[in-house]
């Protein structure tokens, strides 16, 4: 029921009816789509809008698009992983970001990384094992 009358889909954009599944409602226009970009609809299973653009991806930096899945932002750049250590990208699965230097292992001894399943850092020097 839109403005008093009945009419199809399960939401209204204005006096018409729409379905929620496939479009969307922008600025008083029904548009394909499932969310708006100014007056424009698109969908965010592929689609993000970025500064009033519509762009690729899921995320923004600045005006461009990116995949999260992949990509992270960093200082304005796209760039390779999933944090940033300055401007450079990495992925924490591997790295971790010592003093601005992206280094192999997940925690930092100064600025060497080191996996603490295997390790332990004792006053600044990486030793085997788990006690100092």
């Amino acid at each position: 029921c839109c403005n008093g009358l009945i009419k199809a889909g399960n939401a209204c954009c204005g006096s018409q009816g729409y379905s929620t599944s496939s479009y969307a409602c922008c600025n008083g226009l029904i548009v394909a789509g499932n969310a708006c970009c100014g007056s424009q609809g698109y969908s965010t299973s592929s689609y993000t809008c970025c500064n009033g653009l519509i762009v690729a991806g899921n995320a923004c930096c600045g005006s461009q698009g990116y995949s999260t899945s992949s990509y992270t932002c960093c200082n304005g750049l796209i760039k390779a992983g999933n944090a940033c250590c300055g401007s450079q990208g990495y992925s924490t699965s591997s790295y971790t970001c010592c003093n601005g230097l992206i280094v192999a292992g997940n925690a930092c001894c100064g600025t060497q990384g080191y996996s603490t399943s295997s390790y332990i850092c004792c006053n600044g020097v990486i030793k085997a094992g788990s006690v100092c």
